[in-house]
């Protein structure tokens, strides 16, 4: 941030430690020695001096290593990283069935959920969950926190339902309502083509807006369970008409794999058994490959942060090495 700092700084430390600086009263302390040549001969002798300039150079660059280090700090050295955040055309629905059929599937699958949420950034991701009703959990939404909150709560939940609903051996009262609460009906569960439907018109601006890309990532063993007011059949059809792809995964356990498998294939979308090796890393692969279009968010943001931790410390190596070589020095 000041380079005229170091413009002036480096010269002036390369000055100070470079030039002599003898004073005239050289031999003002101690005694003077007649006829000591013979001492310059000895072995002793040599190598306490030849150990003396050795350890007068590597002062001499440990203090001028120093004082570059406090000119550099002085003339503070900063990352400034601009962030150009893009949002990308791309709306998900995680749609999830929540019959007790499902619990352990879906408890195995709230894990791999949360690392397609965690690897798939910039798009808008929304959470339904349906049985004999569909309840909205969230609406679409880029805050990826919220997101992965809802899906570790939602997983609590389907653990507490595989275990009676008891926490502590107690009946759990609030997990209950919150997997049942809006989802029961009287007339039947497990109604997966409502389930469907109902999160493809969840999507906001359905029919106005047909540039965005959109895709539900569907969990379902299709054990239809009374008389639903639209089939899985219809609803995949409702969304091929308004291009909404879906991505099915599915248990072992799975009711008219077939028929089902061709009804989300239809979409554009795809099929997965989840016991399938590699099932979740090629639905992000899958997701990927839609089209979408990314669109820049206008608030650009210039981040500026000082970065004196690394000097810091080579400086204080420095005027450590210093001392320890000033204590040696004296031979």
């Amino acid at each position: 941030m000041n380079a005229w700092v170091l413009l002036l700084g480096i010269p002036l430390a390369l000055l100070l430690c470079l030039l002599p600086f003898k004073g005239r009263r050289r031999y003002k302390d101690g005694r003077k020695v007649a006829n000591a040549e013979f001492v310059e001969e000895l072995p002793e002798y040599k190598a306490l001096k030849m150990k003396y300039r050795f350890l007068y150079v590597l002062g001499t660059l440990a203090i001028l290593a120093a004082m570059i280090f406090m000119v550099v700090m002085m003339a503070r050295p900063v990352e400034i990283t601009t962030i150009e955040p893009e949002l990308r055309n791309r709306d998900i629905f995680l749609c999830m069935d929540i019959s007790d059929s499902m619990d352990e599937l879906n408890y195995e699958i709230c894990d791999n959920l949360k690392k397609v949420v965690k690897e798939l950034d910039g798009e808008r991701f929304g959470i339904t969950i349906f049985n004999g009703q569909t309840v909205l959990l969230v609406p679409l939404t880029n805050d990826y926190d919220y997101v992965l909150q809802t899906i570790d709560h939602l997983q609590e939940v389907l653990w507490s339902s595989m275990n009676g609903m008891e926490t502590n051996g107690e009946f759990n009262l609030q997990d209950y309502y919150y997997k049942y609460s809006g989802t029961l009906a009287d007339h039947g569960s497990s109604f997966i083509g409502e389930g469907l439907a109902t999160t493809l018109y969840s999507f906001p601006e359905l029919e106005e807006d047909n540039g965005r890309s959109r895709s539900i990532i569907f969990t379902t063993d299709n054990q239809l369970n009374g008389e639903p007011l639209i089939t899985i059949k219809e609803a995949a059809e409702l969304c091929k008409q308004y291009d909404v792809k879906v991505f099915a995964i599915a248990p072992d356990h799975v009711e008219d794999e077939d028929n089902f498998r061709n009804y989300m294939i239809g979409t554009g979308g795809k099929y997965y058994r989840n016991t399938s090796a590699g099932a979740y890393r090629q639905l992000i692969k899958d997701i990927e490959a839609t089209d979408t279009s990314e669109t820049a968010i206008l608030d650009v943001q210039t981040l500026v942060m000082d970065k004196p931790q690394a000097l810091f410390v080579f400086l204080l190596l420095c005027l450590g090495g210093y001392m320890i070589i000033c204590r040696m020095m004296r031979v």
